[in-house]
């Protein structure tokens, strides 16, 4: 799972590529026509919309080619990593903590503590799940790419080390995604 700061980084670095190769190509194009292209620049011939095209194309099938392989949101590919994805901590909803199983209600999922440390998840199923059992991820990693355990999951917890911040529901997740 990779976090925020590394999509940002990879969207930051598939834009630029993307966007040299675009320039790169307008600058053949530009070369091939013997130079005499000039878009926008006080003024405006055939060889410089060949130009400004070349660049068009190439730049958009770059970024295609770009975002197919880093996987990264739309947004944050095309504003070359300055919007960047939801972090998991942010979709969290903080589970309630119950110190005994006769505690336990049975209303939704609650999470286990015993002496301070959270060891098991109830509501999940008919027994006590233990942390591990439950999917888990870091509160850095990026939402989007949570996507595959909720294929199998309707649930993963959200951690800071030890700690548990609390728990994604697939409902909620397929809301973010506007599912």
């Amino acid at each position: 799972m990779r976090t925020v700061k590394e999509l940002r980084l990879a969207g930051l670095f598939a834009y630029l590529a993307a966007l040299v190769l675009g320039l790169l190509s307008s600058y053949i194009v530009h070369a091939l026509l013997g130079g005499g292209g000039r878009l926008g620049w006080g003024s405006f011939n055939f060889f410089g919309l060949l130009e400004g095209l070349a660049f068009l194309l190439v730049f958009t099938f770059s970024l295609y080619l770009a975002k197919k392989a880093v996987r990264v949101p739309c947004t944050t590919l095309l504003t070359a990593g300055l919007v960047w994805p939801t972090p998991a901590w942010r979709l969290a909803k903080p589970l309630p903590r119950v110190e005994a199983l006769e505690a336990y209600e049975g209303r939704g999922v609650a999470l286990l503590v015993q002496e301070g440390r959270p060891v098991g998840l109830l509501g999940l199923s008919d027994h006590i799940l233990a942390l591990e059992e439950v999917p888990s991820v870091e509160a850095e990693v990026a939402a989007s790419e949570l996507y595959p355990l909720f294929l199998r999951q309707p649930l993963v917890l959200v951690v800071r080390g030890e700690e548990v911040l609390g728990a994604i529901p697939r409902e909620a997740f397929f809301r973010h995604l506007g599912v």
